[in-house]
């Protein structure tokens, strides 16, 4: 028998800085998120990378909990996901080159607020559904309200095409007697009786996210309008207002010490000096910086914890 004595020796190389996910608290938060109101569904956000988790990652261990849809931004994290084999349906929320629709039938959902796109998808996504984006008042993507009429008598021209949702993005809901706010829940609800009178029969209204849902009165406001929340902060345990006990962080950044120094008083650390000792201290070097995701501006703000102090 051959052994091949270099890979009976081999080691793998150790690495400094670790990304830890918990599995637990991930699905806790989902789990407390959903328990906030029984007529509110949850879609999680995993655009930009699942907000730095990991989409891969963070979506493999929330397919078990059966959600209606995975929301991301663009077609490349659709097609990474449904490449990997995760079989929830995805919603890709955000802009892409049409034209890729072309290429194959893909098993997607889309948000829809141009006809140039609408067009495309009924002629080569046959079947496809789609979620009309309308603008309430945050003027990003989406449908003008006043332009929404027209538009539906186009839409409806396109048999191909089965309109799943309304969906709509606020600029602000923390207060619930906000202007703005009040126009966008105006605006939305209206958006959902001219889809209805045009004859259309969506399934899900969805405009809340994170913030909607933990604010107590607006999330009892959006539950007459909407059936779903799109939720991506709050997931990860990041509240969007104050800190709620009830949320844990998903993720933990782990490195090691490198050095250890003492400085004496008045000694500068760092680009700049930014950091003066005003006293004698002991200061630990850590090997991640900037690169590594850790932002410049945590500078003299930033904390760690060493092993459990």
């Amino acid at each position: 028998m051959r052994v091949n004595l270099f890979r009976m020796f081999r080691r793998d190389y150790m690495h400094l800085n670790h990304v830890i996910l918990s599995k637990s608290n991930l699905i806790q938060n989902y789990l407390y998120l959903k328990s906030l109101n029984s007529k509110l569904q949850i879609a999680a956000v995993l655009k930009s990378n699942a907000y730095g988790h990991g989409l891969i990652e963070i979506a493999s261990i929330l397919e078990s909990q059966n959600l209606p849809f995975f929301c991301v931004d663009s077609l490349h994290e659709a097609y990474r996901l449904y490449k990997t084999g995760i079989r929830t349906q995805i919603l890709i929320m955000g802009y892409f080159n049409p034209e890729n629709l072309r290429v194959k039938k893909l098993p997607f959902q889309y948000a829809l607020f141009d006809l140039e796109t609408a067009k495309i998808i009924n002629k080569y996504q046959k079947g496809a559904k789609v979620h009309i984006k309308v603008d309430t008042g945050m003027h990003r993507l989406g449908v003008p309200i006043d332009e929404l009429s027209i538009f539906l008598k186009e839409l409806k021209k396109l048999k191909n095409i089965k309109v799943e949702g309304i969906m709509s993005h606020f600029a602000l809901c923390d207060n619930p007697k906000d202007p703005l706010y009040k126009l966008q829940l105006s605006n939305f609800r209206k958006a959902r009786e001219e889809v209805l009178s045009a004859g259309f029969n969506p399934h899900w209204f969805h405009i809340g996210a994170s913030v909607a849902l933990l604010t107590p009165k607006v999330r009892e406001e959006i539950s007459k309008e909407s059936n779903l929340v799109r939720v991506g902060r709050g997931l990860y345990g990041i509240s969007p207002k104050k800190e709620d006990s009830n949320l844990s962080p998903v993720l933990l950044l782990t490195t090691q010490i490198a050095q250890i120094k003492l400085l004496k008083k008045g000694d500068c650390v760092g680009y700049d000096g930014t950091y003066q000792a005003k006293s004698k201290v002991k200061m630990a070097i850590l090997p991640i910086g900037y690169n590594d995701g850790v932002d410049r501006r945590l500078s003299n703000k930033g904390f760690v914890r060493i092993g459990d102090v």
